[in-house]
């Protein structure tokens, strides 16, 4: 690539994006202006609501009886000690007093009750009124004072040292962490979503305009035509992207600092308690954000990039960067849960290992180990991120084609071609039914009908993409691959699916090790379908999805994929999608290894059957092993509670051989099929 060349394409994206005033917006006065201005106005509202709500006097009403004179002094007398203000009318009707609680005049109401010969104080308030509300709240407290003293009075007029009685030993909390420990723990509980959402928010919009933007202007068809590569147009639109990210990831961090300054001298000035901290305490924490975010922005960058060159248009990328917002703040609320902290584990996972960083070394926590992991794994998925995207921009179908907007459903069959093919956004409505159908469906009909309600819910499955080909008029023999394979294909998909069965066990036992609770609830859900005895299990979970399962992801999806772009990517997308389907981690992780290899086997045999032969095997292997414990005991390696150096050497042996194998029988041509 040409050096000079992409600057003068960089320089060019720059200028574009600059002259956008979202962008500007969105980079600049976002975090300059509205964070702080968020913060402090929230300070502001909530001392003024706590101030107005204790200046206010509230209307009490009591129908306490005997109490009557305790009660109403202590409401009227205590103010001083609860700085609550309280207006008290007595009634000798209950219904009158909670008639005027209705119609406003009272605020609260208290009423003594007789219950197991205990009296019982019952405070009554309008909670859709928040004056109501406060006022029983503040009721409470003072009730729960008088509760207090009566007990202790009776306490001492039995026993003359009552007050060891009641308090044998005292009890005493001791907060031995730093008070930069202490800013930094809040700091880490709402920073990595604001982070990360601004990083995205400052990403995305310069994405758009670089892709859709120009495709809208017609400018990009033009671009296509000078004398570059494409790799250097994509070189110079990513580096601009991420260069508008990285500067709003600095800005936000700059800002959020400031904010949390304030907010502590604010907090310190309300409490008046005399808090001090040492702020270069925190350079390490900044050094280290300043480190890892610019690797991060270029994450986020190229996601915005691969998601928004679909769109045809500024306002149906818009619509895209909504599902790309919530799944990065539904990811960077890890910094929220309690006990997920930054670890070897976590350290791996994208956009999570960053909201746990930022919150670790806020807290002052600093395991290097862990921190390397997060900087090195987000080069590597930049990386792939910005080779995928290389491919993506080097696709005419894709650059030019008609992206996730196209959806065959809402036309009217009539006026269907015949032999059309599913496109992207058909994909994408087909896959998010079936995703609906597990999440709601599944286990419903698994709780009323036993084992046969996950076969109904797999003819759900299997109906949804069929009969999406046949309302679109789709050529159904081409779409899902019906032909029959020859001998050698069947064979090739046997020893590919055992090659990749032993690469799962690596696999899947080191994550187990990791996330035990999958393992556990995976198998909690295979035991509930399990007891309904061997043949419906094995019709259920064999049978079944082997039709089902392959008929929507190596037939639909594949199928569709397979006709538009390269076949590596429809291989890669219909397994990614068949690992997300089962909702599960360590199944994602399973399915996609084996996905990939039904996708390969179906595209090399050309026959849906074959992945069909593998799924079914993969499956049935499963029912039979649960089913017959004690051959699982008896097979080698398989059988070993756990596993050792050596079996991990085995596996691994077993999967080059048979993937090579599987490989050579795949490649052997098929004399009933003519070549296209």
């Amino acid at each position: 690539m040409n050096s000079s060349r992409i600057f003068s394409l960089y320089k060019k994206e720059i200028l574009d994006v600059l002259r956008d005033k979202k962008t500007l917006v969105v980079m600049i006065l976002v975090p300059l202006f509205l964070y702080p201005g968020i913060m402090m106005l929230s300070l502001f509202v909530m001392g003024q609501i706590n101030k107005e709500s204790l200046e206010k006097t509230y209307e009490i009403g009591l129908c306490v009886g005997d109490y009557k004179n305790d009660i109403e002094e202590r409401l009227r007398d205590e103010t001083d000690l609860f700085e609550y203000l309280f207006h008290v009318k007595e009634y000798a009707d209950s219904s009158e007093m909670k008639a005027d609680l209705s119609e406003g005049v009272l605020n609260a109401s208290v009423e003594v009750i007789m219950e197991k010969d205990i009296p019982t104080f019952e405070i009554s308030y309008i909670a859709s009124k928040n004056d109501s509300a406060t006022a029983a709240s503040y009721v409470e407290d003072v009730l729960v004072s008088y509760k207090e003293q009566v007990r202790m009075d009776t306490m001492k007029a039995l026993l003359p040292n009552a007050e060891q009685v009641l308090n044998p030993m005292w009890i005493k909390r001791v907060n031995v962490d730093s008070t930069e420990a202490s800013l930094g723990s809040a700091l880490g509980m709402f920073l990595p979503m604001i982070l990360i959402t601004s990083i995205l928010m400052g990403a995305i919009y310069p994405a758009i305009d670089v892709t859709a933007g120009e495709r809208e202007r017609g400018t990009l068809e033009t671009l296509m035509t000078i004398p570059v590569r494409i790799s250097e147009v994509m070189t110079g639109k990513f580096l601009a992207v991420a260069t508008i990210a990285i500067f709003s990831a600095v800005l936000n961090l700059g800002s959020m600092i400031l904010v949390g300054l304030y907010m502590f001298d604010s907090i310190r000035l309300m409490a008046g308690a005399d808090l001090t901290f040492s702020a270069t305490d925190f350079i390490p924490s900044v050094l280290v954000l300043l480190a890892v975010l610019p690797i991060f922005a270029l994450l986020v960058s190229a996601v915005c990039l691969c998601i928004c060159i679909f769109a045809k248009s500024f306002k149906e990328a818009n619509n895209y960067s909504t599902p790309i917002l919530l799944v990065f703040m539904f990811a960077s609320m890890a910094g929220i849960l309690p006990n997920l902290e930054l670890n070897l584990t976590t350290a791996f996972i994208p956009i999570v290992n960053i909201a746990l960083l930022i919150k670790a070394v806020f807290v002052l926590r600093f395991d290097w180990t862990a921190i390397l992991i997060v900087a090195v794994s987000s080069i590597i998925y930049s990386v792939l991120s910005i080779w995928f995207m290389s491919k993506l921009f080097s696709s005419e179908a894709i650059l030019f084609g008609e992206g996730f907007s196209s959806i065959r459903l809402f036309e009217s069959r009539k006026n269907m071609k015949k032999g059309q093919m599913p496109g992207v956004g058909d994909n994408i409505l087909m896959f998010g039914s079936m995703l609906l159908v597990m999440l709601y469906l599944s286990t419903t009909l698994l709780m009323r009908f036993g084992i046969w309600g996950t076969a109904i819910c797999q003819a759900m499955i299997f109906l949804i993409p069929v009969g999406y080909a046949w309302y679109m008029k789709a050529d159904l023999k081409k779409l899902f691959s019906v032909k029959i394979p020859s001998i050698a294909h069947l064979l090739g998909g046997v020893c590919l699916w055992v090659g990749v069965f032993a690469a799962e066990q690596i696999v899947l036992t080191l994550l187990a090790e990791v996330f035990p609770a999958m393992v556990q609830t995976s198998s909690e859900l295979n035991d509930s379908i399990l007891q309904a005895g061997f043949l419906p299990a094995f019709f259920v979970v064999s049978i079944c999805p082997a039709l089902a399962e392959e008929a929507a992801f190596r037939g639909f999806l594949f199928g569709s994929l397979n006709v538009k772009y390269k076949p590596w990517i429809a291989i890669v997308v219909s397994a990614l999608a068949f690992g997300l389907y089962h909702m599960n981690l360590l199944q994602f992780f399973g399915g996609a290894m084996m996905g990939v290899a039904i996708g390969y086997a179906c595209y090399k045999s050309r026959s849906i059957f074959v992945g069909v032969l593998m799924h079914f095997i993969n499956n049935g292997l499963s029912v039979v092993l649960n089913f017959n414990q004690e051959l699982l005991a008896k097979i080698p390696i398989l059988g070993n509670e756990s596993y050792k150096l050596s079996d991990y050497f085995i596996f691994a042996s077993v999967t080059i051989i048979f993937v090579l194998a599987g490989i050579i029988f795949l490649k052997i041509p098929n004399r009933r099929h003519k070549e296209n």
